[in-house]
């Protein structure tokens, strides 16, 4: 966690001197099974298999990106709420998790809860959260291909945002983020229900709960 904090400080030095204020980032999922001969793994961009230490980890390299930074970098973790163990990249076809939320809490969210609502000081705690394009099978049962994903469902979103871990922290300006709108994977999900429209899209994403797009 020393080395994590030191890499997070250079990095939040090296990028608030160059004018930077916005870092999406770490990756705070967790790979339980890695597999170097998968598409969808996530491989070297996560701290790995364990939710504990993914959760530790993660504190402190966003730890050093606020000191770094002299706190003048905001910090957007993803990819709430945890595509470890989705069954695809979300990036080229909305992805499924085939998990119950109690699943979810103890492995895929227990990062997320460390650096919000759980976070030991505030340099620690994310300023943000990138809401990924996921489907949740916990919070929907049966997944059809009109199933909307976490990041354009209001019901689902919220669901995720009032968990008592995260619900103060939400409350207390924490920023809810989409991830790419323009990615295939949304493009695919809007033209097998009609069409594509980027107004229709950004539209969808806000009243979703999503502050920025």
């Amino acid at each position: 966690t020393d080395l994590a904090e030191q890499v997070g400080a250079v990095a939040g030095q090296e990028l608030s001197a160059l004018g930077f204020n916005l870092y999406f980032g770490p990756s705070l999922d967790v790979l339980e099974e890695p597999s170097s001969t998968s598409i969808g793994d996530l491989g070297t961009r996560v701290f790995g298999g364990d939710p504990f230490w993914v959760g530790e980890m993660s504190r402190a390299y966003i730890t050093g990106l606020h000191r770094g930074s002299n706190s003048r970098l905001t910090v957007i973790a993803k990819h709430f709420p945890g595509r470890g163990s989705s069954d695809r990249l979300p990036e080229l076809e909305v992805a499924t998790v085939r998990k119950s939320l109690e699943q979810l809490k103890q492995i895929e969210l227990a990062p997320f809860f460390a650096v919000t609502g759980n976070a030991p000081e505030v340099p620690a705690a994310a300023d943000g959260l990138l809401v990924s394009h996921l489907r949740i099978q916990g919070l929907y049962g049966n997944i059809r291909a009109t199933t909307r994903p976490v990041s354009f469902d209001p019901q689902a979103l919220s669901e995720f945002l009032k968990l008592p871990e995260i619900s103060q922290w939400w409350v207390n300006g924490g920023l809810v983020v989409s991830d790419d709108l323009g990615s295939r994977a949304v493009r695919d999900f809007y033209i097998s229900g009609g069409s594509f429209s980027a107004r229709l899209v950004a539209r969808d994403a806000f009243l979703a709960g999503n502050d920025i797009l």
